[in-house]
């Protein structure tokens, strides 16, 4: 924690930086619970609800290497402002609007500003903070996106006691705008890469990128700890509902635990001087203890224990895994890296989503559970195997220039 407090007191970027972050985060958590109940509620059907969320994803899914090929060669700052533009119009629109084709192309256009958002602000994000900050820089996005996942639905229970789910998703298209008016105060105080011998000879594509092993193993596990944890989503109202007997509440308490043990996973993960190698083979392996410890969970008080102890790992692993990423992936192709990586967990996600309630249906959520704890205990065996003898570079330290106003 010392290292992000110091982080705030030194960074007039990352404060900035993370304001934005956070108050886009909250409104989006309220929104997602408001887009669904709106779309339930004028589509009439959970069909219509789940065919908005595959609305949102299905920009990622299809086209994030390309947003982050146009971020690495316009501005990342800029891409983050216009994403955030885009989602304030998106959601801005929603709440006017009634037919079926409307919403689901409102949330493509949403999907699509989340797409342009995410790469943005990862490639954005090393030019705001000295590099031995970064490590803390990243455990702190994470732990506020998390924050945002966690007390988002919280929030929107709230209002839509006294406000209807198109008052939330007007909200939201606020929050958007306040996130815009924030970044725009970045321009011309994000710091430009180093420009070393080195650098020159680092490739400059997506694919000479991706023939390193490392970066494809980090790439690789990423979106199967995605598929892995999106399934869990799916299976653990079965587990609550039907195998511990738990009800509405006990559900509403696991998916409390977990995302509180998000939070702590990526600020533990961020802390100063942690070795992000350790924290990602941990936390990995962790996911997969965590899985199919719950799969054995006799009593609602041990699976809660699991659901947090799952979520911890998580956050320590996604948190390392951008990290090392980070690290291992010259700054001119991030964009396009990280546009990969967000794709890929996309796929994830909505194949978890479209297969995960029929399989937890059929065969309960503890085979669920046991079969993606043993997936990821596989997958964590490979990468550890894999990466063996793999030694990261530290970021480079950024030459004391600042990037001109028109530039990201």
């Amino acid at each position: 924690m010392k290292a992000m407090l110091d982080m705030f007191k030194d960074e007039r970027r990352a404060r900035w930086f993370f304001a934005a972050h956070a108050q886009g985060a909250l409104g989006a958590g309220a929104g997602y619970i408001a887009l669904l109940v709106l779309a339930y509620e004028r589509i009439g059907s959970a069909w219509g609800a789940t065919a908005v969320l595959l609305a949102d994803l299905l920009p990622a899914m299809l086209l994030g290497p390309l947003l982050g090929a146009a971020i690495d060669r316009t501005s990342r700052l800029a891409g983050a402002v216009l994403a955030d533009l885009i989602r304030a119009a998106a959601f801005g629109a929603l709440v006017f609007t009634h037919s079926t084709g409307a919403m689901i192309a409102l949330a493509l256009l949403a999907g699509f500003g989340t797409a342009l958002f995410r790469p943005s602000t990862w490639a954005l994000l090393p030019g705001l903070v000295a590099p031995s900050r970064f490590s803390a820089a990243v455990g702190l996005f994470n732990a506020v996106r998390d924050t945002g996942q966690l007390l988002g639905p919280v929030l929107a229970a709230g209002l839509l006691v006294i406000a209807s789910p198109a008052a939330v998703l007007g909200i939201n298209a606020v929050t958007f705008g306040l996130s815009a008016l924030l970044l725009l105060r970045l321009r011309g105080h994000v710091r430009r890469p180093a420009a070393t011998e080195a650098a020159m000879d680092e490739p400059v594509s997506l694919r000479g990128v991706l023939r390193d092993r490392f970066v494809r193993v980090m790439i690789g596990t990423s979106a199967t700890v995605t598929l892995c944890a999106a399934t869990m989503n799916v299976g653990e109202l079965v587990l609550a509902q039907r195998d511990l007997k738990a009800g509405a509440t006990g559900f509403a308490l696991l998916v409390s635990v977990y995302g509180f043990g998000l939070i702590v996973g990526a600020l533990c993960a961020g802390r100063d001087g942690g070795d992000a190698r350790l924290c990602y083979f941990a936390g990995l392996g962790g996911i997969a203890a965590g899985m199919l410890s719950t799969a054995f969970a006799p009593t609602l008080g041990f699976a809660l224990f699991t659901f947090g102890f799952t979520g911890a790992a998580n956050g320590l692993f996604s948190t390392s895994n951008r990290i090392l990423l980070t690290r291992a992936i010259p700054e001119r192709v991030h964009g396009r890296a990280f546009g990969l990586v967000d794709s890929l967990d996309s796929w994830g996600f909505g194949l978890a989503v479209i297969a995960g309630g029929g399989l937890a249906s059929a065969f309960g959520g503890r085979a669920l559970f046991a079969v993606a704890g043993s997936v990821l205990f596989v997958i964590w065996a490979c990468a550890a195997y894999t990466l063996r003898s793999r030694v990261m570079p530290e970021i480079s330290a950024p030459v004391p220039t600042l990037i001109p106003a028109t530039q990201g």
